[in-house]
């Protein structure tokens, strides 16, 4: 028995394990990006919309609403314009090569899948030095692959795939300076490497926002604590660090930082002096009547209209907030005009609620042992929670009074934390469940096996039909031969419409 749990931890510790996953994210990408017809349901008609428009201009500045983009909302004050503005040269150049609009989505959809690889690499490389064992990294890495939205996201053009690269790059410079400031060093490449991955992320998806000031306060707190009473040794290594660099690396962070921090303050500072807010309504920056072409806005006020009675207890929502947002990992749904969709595969959706429940009680009781000397192990924590917070009491609670529908929740706006709240639940979990450390290889291969009934772009094979696909009719054989094979071997239950 020691023998074979001894060969399962190798085995799915290895870098040939992980490897393997990489290479089946990337099939299940590639899978939706060459099947599912587009648009996709993650809003990918607006993402290359407003490609579309930044690729008629050179600047990545909007000085006036460009005309009939209304349906985009508010571009003109949009701080979400990054990704947008560095993804419409690879349209350009895919444009000056066919006029097709399913290769042209094509390709961009390809280009994403690498953005999520990327990310996918660079978390894997933050978890291991963070302390987490290969095999917790590497299995979480395949139940990552495996939450069905993942290959529906990755497979299709969203800024969120770039999102994934800037939150694994934000905690491995966090991780990095946590290491350096442990030892009382202040390394000033890293601190202006993250300044710069801060602000700049925060122009390619809003919502990046709390996870920059998760950063900052962490930092913050970790620099008083590290040099209390001893302010000279940090101004002396500061010194240090800046004598260390030669003048071209000096220019080089000056010129980053000047130029990330100039694109910061253009346009959440313009924001914050025009409209009095650092991301404004639409109605703050355009007229109603413009604003009703945009989809969110025009909805939020319809119900809103309709003067549904609310009830206003937290609570309750919460729980709503909380089951939407699971079903929202786990389902699989087609693009517009319809947004059919169809519920979870039961053992993987099941599976993960244990895993929840699991990691909730491990940090409940055993909060101390788990941080305790794990300072990066707290950010990662506390980025989390101030990031659902924030998404919780800024955006969904408040439309929720507004429309009295739970509107906007979203479960594929957790998945760039997944991998941080990952790293919390296994040390927890580790702690928690010691005694038991010994099996720790069976209980990861049959949470694996749990999610493989279903789970990952397997949902989309088996729940989908000939209108979720390109007009192609090998496309169309090829998902129905899979789907076939497949029902054989898998259990997803309910396969009801909602």
């Amino acid at each position: 028995m020691n023998s074979l749990l001894a060969r399962l931890r190798e085995f799915i510790g290895s870098a040939r394990f992980f490897w393997g996953v990489v290479v089946f994210l990337v099939l299940e990408g590639l899978w939706i990006a060459f099947s599912a017809a587009y648009p996709m349901a993650f809003d990918e008609d607006f993402h290359l919309g407003v490609i579309k428009i930044y690729s008629e201009q050179l600047s990545p500045f909007l000085t006036s609403q460009p005309e009939g983009a209304n349906q985009f909302g508010a571009l003109v004050a949009d701080p979400s314009y990054l990704y947008h503005y560095l993804m419409n040269f690879p349209y350009r150049f895919i444009s000056l090569i066919t006029d097709s609009q399913a290769a042209q989505v094509i390709f961009l959809r390809l280009l994403n899948i690498a953005m999520a690889v990327v990310g996918v690499v660079l978390f894997r490389k933050v978890l291991l030095r963070a302390g987490i064992s290969s095999m917790v990294v590497n299995g979480a890495t395949l139940l990552f692959a495996l939450i069905p939205t993942v290959p529906l996201l990755i497979g299709q053009i969203n800024y969120d795939n770039l999102i994934l690269i800037s939150v694994a790059a934000a905690c491995w410079l966090v991780l990095r300076i946590t290491e350096d400031v442990q030892k009382r060093i202040i390394n000033l490449r890293l601190w202006v490497l993250l300044a710069a991955v801060l602000m700049l992320s925060s122009l390619v998806k809003y919502a990046f926002l709390p996870i920059a000031l998760a950063a900052v306060v962490y930092l913050g707190v970790l620099v008083c604590w590290q040099f209390k009473g001893q302010w000279q040794r940090f101004g002396l290594s500061l010194k240090h660090s800046y004598r260390q660099l030669d003048g071209r690396a000096k220019a080089g962070l000056l010129a980053l930082l000047v130029v990330s921090g100039g694109l910061f303050v253009q346009c959440y500072g313009t924001n914050v002096v025009r409209y009095g807010h650092p991301v404004p309504a639409c109605d703050k920056v355009l007229n109603i009547e413009a604003c009703m072409e945009y989809g969110p806005f025009g909805r939020n006020y319809r119900m809103a209209a309709q003067g549904i009675e609310v009830d206003p207890n937290p609570i309750a929502y919460t729980w709503t907030w909380l089951q939407a947002l699971h079903y929202r990992l786990f389902f699989v749904v087609n693009g517009p005009p319809l947004h059919t969709n169809y519920p979870p595969a039961i053992l993987p959706s099941a599976t993960a609620i244990a895993i929840f429940l699991f990691s909730l009680f491990a940090l409940v009781f055993y909060w101390r042992q788990a941080f305790r000397g794990r300072p990066f192990l707290v950010f990662l924590f506390v980025a989390t929670i101030i990031y659902a917070a924030a998404l919780w009491g800024l955006q969904t609670y408040p439309q929720y009074l507004e429309t009295g529908q739970p509107v906007a929740i979203n479960g594929r706006y957790f998945i760039p934390l997944l991998f941080p709240m990952v790293a919390v639940a296994a040390v927890a979990l580790g702690v928690a469940f010691r005694p038991l450390a010994r099996i720790k290889p069976l209980v990861v291969a049959a949470v694996i096996l749990l999610f493989l009934q279903g789970g990952g772009v397997f949902s989309f094979i088996l729940r989908s039909d000939e209108a979720w696909y390109w007009p192609n009719q090998t496309v169309v054989d090829v998902n129905k031969a899979a789907q076939e094979a497949l029902s054989k071997v898998m259990f997803i239950g309910p396969k009801e419409y909602n």
